[in-house]
């Protein structure tokens, strides 16, 4: 069973999870240096250098479906005489990024109202302020309806978003200039932007030529070109791809293609749009393909699938994508999305699917989905899995009264009706926690990845004469019962550092499996996956089902 689970090399989870720094030298200890004294310095330490491994640099970007302000949304913000009502139940979500991007499918220029059953957009220059003040920094054009007013509604389009200081990609006023990417820099980090417009979704006139203002042709090749030409240019390029078939929840062999050479040539995600119908989701070599956000301000009522959206909410760092947030969305009032409710949001992700070819099954979980390819041992998780838990209410003791567990630089705190009842060593850095059955006894338990200096604790075995002040990474398992938390198991040093580990339900186990992703500890203070390990429980400690045990 367990040997179809084994990884040697997992494809890189886009998550940086910091340790320390543990090449120490020692001086001689003197009669004067306690141990105590030894541990607590190699900690010290180590925290010092965790902590600015696991609070590193980053910015994120907020990525929406596609936005259409004609037609009856135009007719709701001329109702409701503001411009902002189809962002109203949005704005602070899309304000808690550095910055947005979405795809715009409507021309910007003056004119009379667009009345339902019209397929020519058009919206009036006050919106693209509109856009600015909602944090759209950058937009796409590459699609079929912003040159749906011809030369004047794309020259209006672009003199209009240039005022409300809204970049673009993906159009422009000739070939060069549709076809050059966009940059934008944020906290030291610099973007590229591509957008393209495929063949297939609209007339050749839309696209820009020489003298002609349009859109951005998808030509596979001119995409690879420019993609390493910018590559050169930026820390990371973002591939825009207005391509796919509508109303069909399953990308085309044309976007697959396009996506893994954009993949292939150096872009970090790709992010497409058209088909106002959520699409697959794929990790691809390392980087993600979100294929089709679907819809995020349409008026499309007419079916549950077109009112959904999906955002996604992406961290980077240096090392590249660090997580990435799925927020999906439900339009209402022919206008205007909301952010779903859990129970919704829970339902929408579990219906999500995520590509890889020749996948198995797939592990469905309430924070994560995961093919299992047992042709090519590899695991594909999308990051939703594996992003930062800082915080969780859980009644462990049941009670009927639920605790708080919050994760705060290293240290976990459990607190129940507003009074602490218990708080992780000062000694300890806990990196994650899960609240999880991990022990098969049908009672959760609270499950901690720990850095500690020394292999064991005062308690050590008789037969160890000398304890080992190096820090490294435990696994610690704790109850939570009689009003008192306490230790059920806690390991030794861990051959391999934990980068991430989660609880699986595994066809033909009555109980989950721990399920860990493993780094090197000559990475650290970084921590890059590179195996898996599959450890389950027996009556005094966890087993590895491939490595062997965890020694107590």
């Amino acid at each position: 069973m367990y040997k179809k689970f084994i990884a040697v090399t997992l494809i890189t989870i886009a998550v940086v999870i910091g340790a320390g720094v543990i090449t120490y030298k020692y001086p001689k200890v003197r009669e004067k240096i306690t141990l105590q004294g030894v541990l607590k310095d190699e900690f010290k330490e180590f925290k010092e250098a965790r902590e600015l491994a696991s609070n590193p640099e980053k910015v994120s970007m907020i990525a929406v479906g596609d936005i259409m302000l004609s037609r009856v949304v135009d007719q709701k913000m001329r109702t409701n005489k503001n411009y902002e009502y189809p962002f109203l139940r949005t704005a602070e979500y899309l304000k808690s990024a550095d910055f947005a991007f979405g795809n715009l499918e409507t021309a910007i220029t003056p004119g009379r109202p667009v009345v339902t059953g019209e397929m020519s957009f058009r919206a009036d220059p006050e919106n693209a302020s509109v856009l600015k003040k909602m944090n759209f920094e950058i937009i796409s054009l590459a699609n079929n309806h912003t040159p749906n007013f011809g030369q004047k509604g794309l020259k209006d389009t672009f003199e209009s978003l240039d005022k409300a200081g809204v970049k673009f990609a993906g159009a422009g006023l000739n070939k060069t200039a549709a076809a050059a990417p966009v940059y934008i820099e944020k906290n030291g980090f610099k973007f590229a932007f591509l957008a393209y417009n495929d063949l297939d979704v609209v007339p050749k006139s839309y696209f820009a030529w020489d003298t002609n203002a349009g859109t951005n042709p998808m030509y596979e090749d001119e995409m690879i070109k420019a993609v390493k030409d910018a590559k050169n240019n930026a820390d990371f390029v973002i591939v825009s791809m207005h391509s796919g078939i509508e109303y069909v929840p399953h990308p085309s062999t044309r976007q697959v293609n396009f996506a893994h050479a954009a993949i292939d040539a150096g872009a970090e995600i790709v992010i497409g749009h058209h088909p106002h119908v959520i699409q697959d989701v794929e990790k691809y070599k390392g980087k993600y393909i979100l294929y089709s956000l679907g819809n995020f301000v349409f008026d499309q009522m007419w079916s549950r699938e077109t009112r959904e959206g999906l955002t996604a909410k992406i961290d980077f760092t240096k090392a590249g994508v660090a997580s990435i947030n799925f927020e999906p969305i439900l339009i209402e009032d022919y206008s205007q999305p909301r952010l779903f409710s859990a129970a919704d949001k829970e339902n929408l992700l579990n219906s999500t699917r995520f590509v890889k070819t020749n996948a198995d099954s797939v592990f469905i979980n309430q924070e994560g989905y995961h093919y299992y390819d047992t042709k090519k041992t590899n695991i594909f998780s999308t990051v939703l899995a594996i992003n930062e838990k800082t915080h969780k209410d859980f009644d462990l003791d049941k009670d009927g009264v639920k605790e708080t567990y919050d994760l705060k630089d290293g240290r976990l705190t459990v607190s129940e009706n507003s009074q602490q009842i218990w708080q992780s060593s000062e000694v300890w850095f806990v990196d994650s926690f899960e609240i999880a059955d991990s022990t098969g006894d049908s009672i959760p338990d609270l499950n901690m990845s720990v850095w500690k200096s020394g292999n064991f604790g005062p308690s050590k075995p008789f037969w160890v004469t000398k304890n080992d002040p190096s820090v490294r990474n435990h696994f610690f398992v704790f109850d939570y019962k009689g009003k008192k938390i306490s230790a059920v198991w806690q390991s030794s040093n861990l051959s391999k550092p934990n980068c991430a580990f989660e609880f699986q339900t595994v066809p033909n186990e009555k109980f989950p499996v721990l399920v860990t992703y493993e780094g090197d500890y000559s990475d650290l203070p970084n921590c890059t996956p590179k195996t898996l390990g599959i450890w389950k429980w027996n009556e005094w400690g966890f087993m590895n089902e491939m490595d062997g045990a965890i020694e107590p």
